[in-house]
């Protein structure tokens, strides 16, 4: 085995005596799976990293690095399924494997017939089914983290609409009940009158509100100091939305005579 550089390039030539000889080709042979196996370790466990790093950078540039830094290391943790989803726990090393079986395919398909490897080269031309598995993982996660930045900026609007109440209501109670639909009521559990109860009974025509988008429309205009759940909690986007808004103002009713 030598090892020698040309520009950017290491190279590592493993020469065989005799290599015309039956013995010689079957080491020949053996010494090639030997490569397939550590250039597929080589390029999952070490390489995909620059490669989700570069995938990002070259396009998603439009973000600010400190989304990129985070978005390197959220697609590298959902890769190895270590990023919190109970599913990907359990499908992490297998989909890794996965990964690496398929890699290591190409390259023992590729070494049958060549002798030489220059790994950046096979990586790009020969590898693209691979890359572009790496990228839709990089786009879905980049998708997610666009949603979740958006989704956060609503939720400071809210806050920042309901701070400008002058007089905020001390408590509200929420009722959902079996049939999916809604009751909002005051701290002495009464249905919420006014202008906002009005609303409550059905959204001006055009608005195209349904029932939970009015409920959250109806809390966020009253501005409470806090929110208490009663009833299923099960398939709301109401619960979901109001859960994250007021976050530890936002208290869940254990039972009682208001749920149906």
């Amino acid at each position: 085995m030598r090892e020698s550089s040309a520009g950017d390039l290491l190279i590592f030539r493993c020469e065989m005596p005799r290599l015309g000889e039956p013995s010689g080709r079957e080491i020949l042979n053996k010494v090639k799976g030997s490569v397939a196996n550590g250039l597929s370790d080589i390029i999952v466990d070490e390489y995909e990293k620059l490669l989700v790093a570069r995938l990002i950078d070259e396009n998603y540039g439009y973000l600010a690095s400190r989304d990129r830094d985070f978005l390197k290391k959220k697609v590298f943790l959902k890769l190895n399924g270590q990023d919190g989803a109970r599913v990907r726990k359990s499908q992490g090393p297998y989909q890794r494997n996965q990964r690496k079986s398929r890699v290591w395919a190409k390259l023992a398909e590729y070494l049958e017939g060549e002798d030489e490897i220059v790994l950046e080269g096979f990586i790009t031309f020969r590898l693209k089914e691979y890359l572009e598995e790496l990228f839709n993982v990089v786009d879905e996660t980049v998708e997610e983290h666009l949603v979740e930045r958006e989704y956060r900026e609503f939720l400071k609007l809210l806050r920042h609409f309901m701070d400008r109440q002058k007089s905020p209501a001390s408590t509200i109670n929420i009722v959902r009940q079996s049939g999916g639909s809604y009751q909002v009521l005051d701290d002495d559990f009464s249905p919420i009158k006014g202008e906002v109860g009005t609303f409550l009974k059905g959204s001006p025509e055009g608005l195209g509100l349904d029932i939970d988008d009015l409920v959250v429309s109806a809390v966020v205009t009253l501005a409470p100091e806090k929110v208490v759940w009663h009833g299923p909690k099960d398939d709301s986007p109401c619960f979901d939305l109001l859960k994250d808004l007021f976050e530890e103002r936002f208290a869940i009713c254990p039972g009682c005579s208001l749920e149906k």
